[in-house]
């Protein structure tokens, strides 16, 4: 072993030393330095918009494109659905949640709409929430965000395709520290009959 380590020094050493800057250690023992020459080239830009006619096959148009194209029909009030059922689950179990401190204050943030090209009246679902935990009486509800020991968060998505949508609305409850403390979601999908009704 030692000689081993010895010679392999002693072969680094010499190759070190050689007057030709680019030879190595492969060259040194095949007599050619062209054997370990690596050629390079640029590989070809493609501008995968400009040809996205040639690309058809692999080529998904937009997700906004595909909601103005698909056969749905997504009305304020499916929306509204969907955040009704969310908000009445949160209040079946946020008291014991407040159990040690009923008056402690809740601050409600404004929804986010995670896809941001869902058909137009999701803001009905934030409206629809909001209306049923303002009138449950069950909180003291806070405008100020600084003054809250909870804060309630809600967002609402379409967790499937654009053609055959599934939204969903959570709402999630942390207290001031950021901690999770619980959180409630639903969803509606458009039913295949024959009125294209939601449920």
């Amino acid at each position: 072993m030692k000689k081993y380590i010895l010679v392999l020094t002693s072969i680094l050493l010499f190759s070190g030393c050689s007057n030709t800057s680019d030879s190595t250690l492969l060259s040194f023992f095949n007599g050619s330095k062209n054997s370990t020459d690596i050629q390079y080239s640029e590989a070809e830009y493609v501008n995968y918009e400009d040809n996205a006619a040639t690309l058809s096959g692999y080529y998904l148009a937009k997700r906004g494109d595909r909601y103005a194209a698909a056969d749905i029909n997504i009305k304020p009030q499916d929306y509204s659905i969907v955040a009704t059922r969310t908000a009445n689950k949160m209040l079946s179990e946020a008291p014991a949640l407040f159990a040690s401190d009923k008056q402690a204050p809740l601050y409600i943030a404004d929804m986010v709409q995670i896809d941001r090209y869902l058909p137009e009246g999701s803001y009905a679902a934030e409206k629809a929430a909001k209306d049923i935990l303002y009138g449950s009486k069950m909180f003291n509800i806070v405008a100020d965000k600084e003054q809250a020991s909870y804060v309630l968060q809600s967002s609402i998505n379409n967790i499937n395709t654009p053609e055959l949508p599934v939204i969903i609305y959570r709402m999630e409850l942390y207290d001031a520290a950021g901690k999770k403390l619980g959180f409630w979601q639903d969803t509606i999908r458009q039913v295949q009959n024959d009125d294209r009704s939601w449920w």
